[in-house]
């Protein structure tokens, strides 16, 4: 099976002044799977967006390849499979959304007809279709994101390349590409989305990725990237010095706030808190499970 994405060996170092070199990406192999949508994490300078134009052929790799629909990215057929919105989409202000969408949809090969009625599908798709002959001058930030959008859809690609696609979105437009991004999954699409809003990516991505200094650390599904571990948090009433000394040799990570104390301990060793707090008469007000979210193992893998 072709997949949407094949990436092998990829390499992309950049020469700089000096004789200096740089390496953006490090022998990355990843594949992305058909139908799901695949969030590509890293913090910035991981090499997400060089991979990305690579991917676009945007740019060339120093050296292995990367495949789209079992096609090199050379190919321009490839072209045809691939709706793309970049992190920060630039559009003719004087233009009107229909008009762009048009334009866009011509350019993937549609007739006029067919144009018009792809740019009318894909605005209101997005949510815009009430803003289809507002000048794109006059659209906040916020809407002019959701016509980059529109304008990645409307060539009706199998595989969509979204970077930071709910950036200044207010959020009923954050859950409503919510909604689309999901809808586009199954009807048997493929999102390739790269995001610093790791909360969202946990919500809505079957399958991670995981950058750091251009090198993959992390693949598989968000509860696979996470960490198995988990620990019991305990809350109980704020607590002085005296008893916070008496308590720290548990192995206990402890936060106190204004009216209260939490404790977070291992499972091996919640019993012998528990037996403490019982015997210093500290009060049980709350005690649940509690596992590392995708943004704590983002910040353990990547930082």
């Amino acid at each position: 099976m072709n997949l949407p994405i094949q990436i092998e060996n990829l390499t992309k170092t950049y020469k700089l002044p000096r004789g200096r070199k740089k390496t953006a990406v490090d022998s990355l192999s990843i594949e992305v799977p058909e139908g799901v949508i695949f969030g590509f994490l890293g913090p910035n300078g991981a090499g997400k967006t060089t991979t990305i134009k690579i991917i676009l052929d945007f740019l060339k790799p120093t050296s292995g390849n990367v495949r789209v629909f079992g096609r090199l990215t050379t190919d321009p057929l490839t072209r045809r499979l691939v709706g793309y919105l970049p992190e920060q989409p630039y559009f003719h202000k004087f233009l009107k959304p229909i008009e762009l969408l048009s334009m866009h949809a011509a350019l993937a090969g549609l007739s006029s007809r067919e144009a018009r009625r792809a740019a009318e599908a894909a605005l209101d798709m997005t949510g815009i279709a009430d803003y289809a002959e507002t000048p794109i001058a006059k659209l906040s930030k916020g809407l002019t994101q959701r016509v980059g959008i529109a304008q990645a859809l409307v060539g009706n690609p199998k595989l969509l390349i979204l970077d930071e696609p709910t950036s200044g979105l207010d959020p009923i437009g954050r859950r409503h590409t919510r909604n689309l991004l999901i809808r586009l999954r199954d009807e048997g699409r493929t999102v390739f989305l790269s995001s610093h809003l790791l909360g969202e990516v946990e919500n809505l991505c079957d399958v991670v990725a995981v950058l750091r200094a251009g090198k993959l650390v992390a693949y598989g599904t968000p509860d696979d990237v996470r960490s198995s571990n988990t620990q019991f948090k305990i809350q109980t009433v704020r607590v002085d010095n005296h008893i916070l000394n008496r308590l720290r040799f548990l192995e206990v990570n402890i936060e106190c706030g204004a009216d209260s104390t939490v404790m977070r301990v291992d499972p091996q060793n919640a019993y012998e808190l528990l037996r403490a707090m019982e015997k210093l008469g500290l009060p049980l007000i709350k005690i649940e499970t509690e596992r590392e979210s995708l943004e704590e193992a983002f910040l353990r893998l990547a930082a």
